[in-house]
């Protein structure tokens, strides 16, 4: 039986998530599971007022895996919140700028030779 470190999220973690984001944005996540031929499918969907599965979803996120491994769907449904949480909070955790990094005056970093 494989062992739980004790930095990996549990049940509480999820809840207190989803609860953060009922309290700061109003909105209700809900969590569907498929299991395909060979692959484990996990959705999480955060909506708004009235709260019921039909009302269309304000943000989605997804997370599959290989139906072989065993992961813990409490720490699946904590990474799909905090997903759902930073696509409320501003954009998610993929909306970084690519690319160089940019001065305050709007011009490329050139990294400077040290003396």
């Amino acid at each position: 039986m494989p062992q739980t470190t004790k930095n990996e999220p549990d049940e509480q973690d999820v809840f207190n998530m989803c609860e953060t984001i009922g309290e700061e944005y109003h909105h209700v996540v809900y969590f569907t599971t498929r299991y395909r031929a060979d692959v484990v499918e996990t959705i999480a969907k955060s909506v708004p007022a009235p709260y019921t599965p039909d009302t269309k979803p304000t943000h989605v996120a997804l997370q599959t895996y290989p139906a072989r491994t065993s992961r813990r769907m409490s720490v699946v449904h904590f990474a799909l919140a905090f997903d759902l949480w930073l696509q409320h909070d501003g954009g998610g955790a993929t909306a970084a700028k690519r690319g160089p990094t940019y001065s305050w005056q709007g011009r490329v970093e050139v990294p400077r030779r040290r003396r």
